[in-house]
């Protein structure tokens, strides 16, 4: 058993080593002056999303940062998307409406609608938004001035995330559970390995004129994870990109409920692990059970400590993503049990080469 054992203790070793290293890096926005403030277009794909638009709107509204052009395209939306968007236009002329077009063959629905936005955007800057995003003051300003100091071509933040019931507190912490523990943050800005890299859809921030020139949503068409497809064919091409965390500039409730929460994550879990079934089943292995791994190898005490170094990681992860330690701590085997739930999931949908979000069939890559 000390064959699985040892690779069990690496595994941890190295994953508090990298949550260690994104802290003291400080992987988050500064505060910092901007001498102008280029005009923003702010782009938002919706998809039924009437709940959710009210509250990003009113946002944009009463941002800090005024030079925006807000566009929000309605992609087949069934239900009152289109009013609530249209109410908007009335009382603020930066927001317009794009009626959303027919999917065309071989595009993914959010990819068509992404590009369609960026057709009709004039900005200097393109910011696209999930319309479940929730955005506070000195979000763009801070992006903004980030993204000039470095001279990046992306930036993407993975917002403080919302959750509201228990499936949620379940499913959804193991997005920076493995992010923060598997990359430094900091070699995305500083290395050109495409590998070392990820983005979350749910908040990109692009020059506009390298945005125009490749057209990224349009390259990526057939790709549902089209968000780490994006930076890591950025990062290829030479261009600087970097991803930062939410200090609560920028907060998003991805899902509701543990069903949606295991239907989404299903899409990208291959892609967290640069689309290797067998990384994905090791990592699952060790992090499930590699506390019993040791402790038959090892002894008890042993696995006392492998669990305690384990804890500390997710207590660490949880500060960095500003969520409840109690909740990291108490809830770590149910999570753990959700997210070996997931990993299932996803490999058995990848074997079907099928799965569906909001409505439409997509096919795993």
């Amino acid at each position: 058993m000390i064959w699985l054992a040892f690779p069990a203790m690496v595994v941890l070793a190295v994953r508090l080593l990298i949550v260690l290293v994104n802290i003291v890096t400080r992987q988050w926005l500064k505060e910092s002056g901007l001498s102008d403030q280029p005009l923003v277009s702010v782009l938002i794909p919706a998809r039924n999303e009437e709940g959710n638009l009210p509250l990003i709107l009113q946002d944009l509204l009463d941002h800090d940062y005024e030079n925006l052009e807000i566009l929000v395209y309605d992609d087949a939306s069934e239900d009152r998307t289109a009013e609530v968007i249209e109410s908007f236009t009335d009382r603020d002329k930066r927001i317009r409406y794009l009626a959303g077009e027919p999917l065309p063959e071989g595009w993914l629905g959010k990819n068509h609608a992404c590009y369609q936005l960026a057709r009709h955007a004039q900005g200097d800057y393109l910011l696209f938004l999930d319309a479940d995003v929730r955005v506070y003051a000195g979000l763009i300003r801070r992006s903004l001035a980030h993204l000039q100091k470095h001279d990046l071509s992306l930036l993407s933040i993975f917002p403080r995330q919302l959750m509201e019931t228990f499936g949620e507190r379940l499913t959804v912490p193991a997005m920076n559970w493995i992010l923060v523990s598997l990359l430094p943050l900091r070699l995305i800005r500083l290395t050109h390995y495409p590998s070392l890299a990820a983005a979350n859809g749910q908040f990109m921030l692009f020059r506009a004129r390298v945005y125009r020139q490749h057209q990224f949503h349009r390259y990526v068409r057939t790709h549902h994870v089209e968000d780490i497809r994006i930076i890591r064919t950025m990062k290829a091409m030479g261009y600087r990109t970097h991803t930062l965390l939410s200090s609560g500039e920028v907060a998003c409730r991805m899902y509701r409920g543990f069903g949606e929460a295991v239907a989404g994550f299903t899409r990208s879990m291959f892609a967290f692990f640069g689309g290797s079934g067998l990384v994905l089943f090791l990592f699952m292995l060790f992090t499930t059970f590699g506390v019993v791994f040791v402790g038959l190898s090892l002894g008890w005490i042993a696995a006392a400590i492998y669990l305690a170094i384990a804890g500390l990681l997710r207590t660490l992860v949880a500060l960095m993503g500003r969520q409840p330690v109690w909740m990291s701590i108490v809830l770590a085997p149910l999570q753990q049990a959700a997210f070996v739930i997931m990993v299932t999931e996803a490999f058995r949908r990848r074997a079907q080469k099928q799965n569906t979000w909001k409505g439409r069939a997509i096919r795993f890559e």
